[in-house]
């Protein structure tokens, strides 16, 4: 396998990550709207917590993986997007409103990494 290859693999399982930290997140949210009067730790008693804490592991799980390939000055700022993701999954799942102001931070993000993905 090629150096490009490797490169690239790596980037896939650094967006899987991402991917898996953001649904967390919103697992977290959706718990928090089902049961606003509950305690933090009454919380565990929900499959949606469980979810978020499983999906956070495999997304820790992938960031091993990946920080034993890439440099983190590469990796870390691509966590990032998952700003982008959960602004966007928020707005769609929870109806949430995103100011013109927030949209353009999160363009921001995504051209900030997009060109740190180039390098």
């Amino acid at each position: 396998m090629s150096n490009l290859d490797s490169r690239r693999i790596a980037f896939i399982v650094l967006l899987f990550s991402v991917v898996f930290n953001s649904i967390g997140q919103i697992f977290f949210k959706a718990t928090r709207i089902a049961h606003p009067t509950d305690s933090i730790f009454s919380l565990f008693y929900y499959v949606e917590t469980w979810a978020g804490l499983i999906l956070y592991a495999i997304s820790a799980l992938c960031w091993l993986w990946v920080l034993s390939r890439v440099q983190l000055s590469y990796a870390y700022p691509v966590l990032s997007l998952s700003f982008p993701i959960v602004v966007g999954l928020s707005a769609i799942l929870f109806s949430e409103a995103i100011s013109p102001l927030r949209w353009i931070g999160v363009v921001t993000i995504v051209i900030g990494v997009s060109l740190i993905a180039r390098t």
